[in-house]
């Protein structure tokens, strides 16, 4: 079990507590088009914000894809998603530079491939582009977060964000 630290929001957020509906707010009010989700395990938040903008085109990144990809969901979502089964830094590769508006980490919580992470996915986020991930209350992420993020804030659900 993950050591926890004790976060609280730096965000005024009504919305519902949870990252899809946040993750969506942020996706809506920044016109983001094309992003990257880095661990997506059962693709709920994929498919949450697929489903609420037509416009996204989603990097779904997962050392497995079995447990969110199949026939029907190609079918589905066409080329608004693309599925990359690869180790978190690996994804990054299929990825150019500067080609997102917006990278959600939420993969190994571990600080040592937080770090990685951060470190492989930052150059992919355009200028104006928002740096994101989950669970900021886990002591890995916490302190990458903390050495590689000049400052961010935090959303409901443990959301940490900045904008490149």
């Amino acid at each position: 079990m993950a050591n926890i630290v004790d976060v609280q929001p730096t965000i005024k957020w009504t919305g519902r507590q949870n990252r899809r509906h946040f993750l969506d707010w942020l996706v809506k009010e920044n016109n983001i088009t094309i992003m990257a989700e880095v661990g997506v395990r059962d693709g709920r938040t994929t498919f949450h914000l697929l489903d609420q903008n037509p416009n996204l085109r989603i990097f779904a990144i997962d050392k497995s894809v079995k447990g969110f990809y199949n026939n029907n969901i190609s079918e589905k979502y066409k080329d608004r998603l693309i599925a990359i089964e690869a180790i978190s830094i690996d994804g990054a590769q299929h990825i150019k530079n500067k080609s997102l508006d917006l990278v959600f980490i939420d993969a190994d919580h571990s600080y040592n491939w937080v770090k990685k992470d951060i470190d492989a996915y930052k150059p992919k986020i355009k200028p104006g582009g928002y740096l994101t991930g989950h669970d900021i209350d886990y002591t890995g992420v916490n302190k990458a977060v903390n050495e590689c993020v000049k400052h961010y804030d935090i959303g409901p659900n443990n959301v940490w964000f900045t904008k490149i």
